[in-house]
């Protein structure tokens, strides 16, 4: 019996993926999304398609009909934008995930897989972060994925069966079974890896990366991040799927365990594309941590799951999934 899953959000980087992913290993999809930030060309053709809001009501209640499970990666998930607008990710984050919530127990669904984000943590006090750790975020994008959290957590009493996992670093690129490639690609690129090879992409002879502060209490004074392959993450979503209980909220990390530094980053695009990259130091931006690592523990016990792809591989893939969008 095939299993029909909806994904929220599933024109963005991550939901194409993962809902191309779940297609190749037999699953049915339904993607929905309102384009605002995703790309209609980066679905899946063999995913049914409808373009709405997760606000809503009525859209979704018809969308809904018939599916087994829902994938919710339907959010904005900009720092910098959730600083100045914070009221747009109280609406789409928060308010989204309520309506959202409400429709599946209407229309009789209780399991849902929650994307969430390492942001919820702010500046946590031990590093590698376990799921334990406090939550204390320190931008409106954290804040309104705890809510979001918090949201799912009081719906459990009443038979949900929920998943949530925080994501941290996402990189690399997917080749799904058609031969077709998903890559971050966004018109306004944020995130250090498909940023810089956005500008290489584009014949640049001379790129300059711009890092914001070189002075944290960090090895080499830049933030360390944990970068995890889009692909070990779709496939910790296919695992997940298999791992819900009515009545339980699992919380889980899903990041390499291993943390690099922005220089390390830089240094190792330099070699894996064979450029020399710019170094512009900027000042700190508002809302970011120092170092953001995982423990993953809880994802290898619970899951069975564990990253097969380390920054050299990430690096490679989205070097070779960027090439192939030109």
């Amino acid at each position: 019996m095939k299993h029909n899953v909806l994904i929220t959000g599933g024109a963005g980087f991550i939901g194409s993926v993962i809902s191309s992913y779940l297609l190749d290993n037999e699953y049915e999809v339904v993607v929905i999304d309102d384009l605002s930030t995703g790309n209609k060309g980066a679905l899946d053709e063999r995913a049914i398609f409808f373009q709405g809001n997760i606000l809503d009501k009525s859209f979704l209640t018809t969308t809904l009909t018939g599916v087994d499970a829902v994938i919710h990666c339907a959010a904005k998930s900009i720092v910098e934008e959730s600083v100045s607008k914070p009221e747009l990710y109280e609406l789409v984050n928060y308010q989204g995930t309520k309506v959202l919530l409400d429709v599946m127990s209407q229309v009789g669904i209780n399991k849902i897989i929650f994307s969430s984000t390492a942001a919820v943590y702010g500046e946590a006090k031990t590093q590698p972060i376990s799921e334990s750790a406090e939550l204390s975020a320190v931008n409106p994008y954290g804040e309104s994925k705890i809510k979001c959290e918090e949201e799912i957590g009081k719906k459990v009493a009443a038979g949900l069966a929920a998943i949530t996992l925080r994501y941290f670093n996402v990189a690399g690129s997917y080749k799904n079974n058609l031969g077709k490639v998903f890559f971050e690609n966004h018109q306004n690129e944020s995130h250090l890896i498909p940023k810089i090879l956005d500008k290489l992409n584009k014949g640049d002879k001379e790129v300059t990366v711009d890092i914001y502060g070189d002075k944290w209490q960090t090895p080499d004074g830049s933030c360390i991040r944990d970068y995890l392959h889009i692909k070990d993450l779709a496939h910790a979503h296919l695992l997940a799927l298999n791992k819900l209980t009515k009545g339980e909220h699992q919380i889980v990390n899903l990041g390499s365990g291993k943390g690099y530094s922005v220089f390390e980053v830089i240094d190792q695009i330099d070699k894996s594309v064979g450029v020399k990259l710019n170094r512009n130091i900027c000042p700190t931006r508002l809302g970011d941590p120092a170092v953001l690592l995982a423990d993953i523990g809880k994802a290898k016990e619970i899951l069975g799951w564990q990253p097969r792809s380390g920054l050299i591989e990430i690096i490679a893939d989205s070097w070779q999934g960027s090439q192939q969008l030109r």
